[in-house]
């Protein structure tokens, strides 16, 4: 996983965490709202309440509309961009609340019960914004700065000194919350760095378990199924073929004369002849649960899902005749000029044989016919075949 790539995981995990927040936010503003409209209900401007009250609603309503986007169609903006835009929405939503104190506190004047009210709903506005954006510093910042240094600012420069010191603690009141809100965002980050870290220690581990089986299960000079392998897919073959009651067949295959080969051309040759042969072998099977394995020195098998022995003696058959024409020199074989296999097939349901290892007995009896009829020949074992 790239630098970039973790970053972008990071930032989305971080606007989950932040998009979560978006139902409580928009209720809490509305309450909030909804106390304020009433204490002040009677000191100010309907026509002004209605048209801020529907400011804020069509606020909260774009908000929940970008949460509803963002959780449909996440992947289709970088997370730089989601974070733009939920930036604008608290910045919307500090303006509003701007506008409300602004306009309240100029109409009853900041000093009183009045001033208490909106000092207590700018720190409460504020006080809840350090949970609910604590994931993202800027819209934390873009919420709180309309909202709290216009407000001490304004009374900063009144007359009365206990006005000015409340227009102080405002500005240390954003200072604290700034630094809660930093230190909140600092462990948030590391949590979901730790469980993403997690998540690709389990991956790399899974991946490496995965490429450890496949080469316990892969033979390493023909790049095929080793016995291992086989026997496993044997008996999950096995399996699926008992609960289908579908023929299973199985071809056991050996080199003629590859002892001789050896002993007359070395085993380079015969390490080059295996693999020449098992390559050949995958021309001959190409559906699903299909398994060509070496089972042992010059021996193949292949299992054939789905498959009567009758439709396996035909495989067979193309078999021997295509290891023929690869054209692999044999000096001391006995039959032929080039190299040739014997075959042994055997086919049956699995309600026939008691278990899969029978499979493998008769096919083995049968390539021992091959072998004692001549080589280079295919045998259908007659029982059940």
């Amino acid at each position: 996983m790239n630098d970039n790539v973790f970053q972008d995981k990071l930032n989305y995990h971080l606007l989950d965490s932040f998009v979560k927040q978006t139902s409580i936010v928009i209720s809490g503003h509305l309450l909030v709202a909804s106390i304020n409209i009433g204490l002040f209900w009677q000191q100010i401007n309907h026509v002004f309440i209605f048209a801020w009250a529907i400011f804020l609603l069509l606020i909260g309503l774009l908000r929940w509309l970008m949460k509803t986007q963002y959780q449909r169609h996440q992947q289709r903006l970088s997370p730089g961009y989601w974070w733009g835009l939920f930036a604008v929405s608290s910045l919307l939503l500090g303006l509003a609340w701007f506008v409300w104190c602004l306009h309240v506190g100029m109409v009853i004047g900041f000093d009183g019960i009045g001033l208490s009210i909106i000092v207590i709903t700018a720190a409460g506005l504020v006080s809840g914004a350090v949970a609910s954006t604590s994931s993202s510093i800027y819209s934390y910042i873009c919420f709180s700065v309309p909202i709290l240094l216009p407000l001490s600012f304004v009374l900063l420069f009144d007359d009365q000194m206990e006005t000015q010191g409340i227009g102080l603690l405002i500005v240390l009141f954003f200072m604290i919350t700034l630094r809660q809100v930093l230190s909140i965002n600092g462990v948030l980050q590391e949590s979901i760095i730790n469980r993403l870290e997690l998540e690709k220690s389990k991956e790399q581990t899974e991946k490496l378990a995965k490429e450890l089986y496949q080469l316990s299960t892969v033979d390493a000079l023909t790049s095929i199924t080793n016995r291992r392998g086989f026997n496993e897919a044997l008996s999950r073959e096995w399996l699926r073929a008992k609960r289908s009651n579908t023929p299973l067949t199985l071809l056991m295959i050996d080199v003629d004369f590859f002892k001789a080969f050896n002993d007359s051309l070395g085993h380079l040759a015969g390490d080059e002849c295996l693999r020449l042969i098992a390559s050949a072998l995958m021309n001959f099977t190409r559906r699903a649960g299909e398994v060509i394995a070496r089972y042992g020195g010059e021996e193949f098998a292949i299992l054939l899902p789905n498959t009567t022995g009758k439709d396996g003696v035909k495989i067979a058959e193309n078999i021997c005749q295509g290891i023929v024409k690869l054209n692999i020199q044999h000096p001391a074989s006995g039959i032929a000029k080039n190299v040739t296999v014997s075959i042994g097939v055997y086919g049956a349901e699995p309600g026939q044989l008691d278990d899969s290892q029978e499979l493998i007995k008769f096919a083995d009896n049968a390539l021992y016919q091959a072998k004692a009829a001549g080589r280079n020949c295919v045998r259908l074992a007659e029982s059940f075949g």
